[in-house]
């Protein structure tokens, strides 16, 4: 559901004998709302996606630089003289 004032403002319940509302149908249109509501409140801004995309480039800095110092320790140990 795409939420707009048009949508919410052309939102129509079935009235029931009694003057009531079709229970099945407001419960259902309570639960697309919420789906909807809560979609648009999990979207981070632009400055948390930025944020986000700068602690993971200096994780992926930090990473590539310890395995290459782990691949500098570790081909003396591979090379041919030590071969068995």
């Amino acid at each position: 559901m795409e939420l707009t004032p048009e949508y919410i403002k052309a939102v129509r319940f079935t009235v029931k004998r009694g003057n009531t509302y079709d229970a099945a149908e407001v419960d259902a249109f309570l639960d697309e709302l919420l789906v909807a509501v809560t979609a648009r409140q999990n979207t981070p801004d632009a400055d948390t996606l930025a944020a986000v995309c700068a602690i993971r480039a200096e994780m992926t800095e930090q990473i590539t630089r310890a395995v290459l110092e782990a691949e500098k320790r570790i081909a003396p140990l591979l090379s041919d003289e030590n071969a068995v």
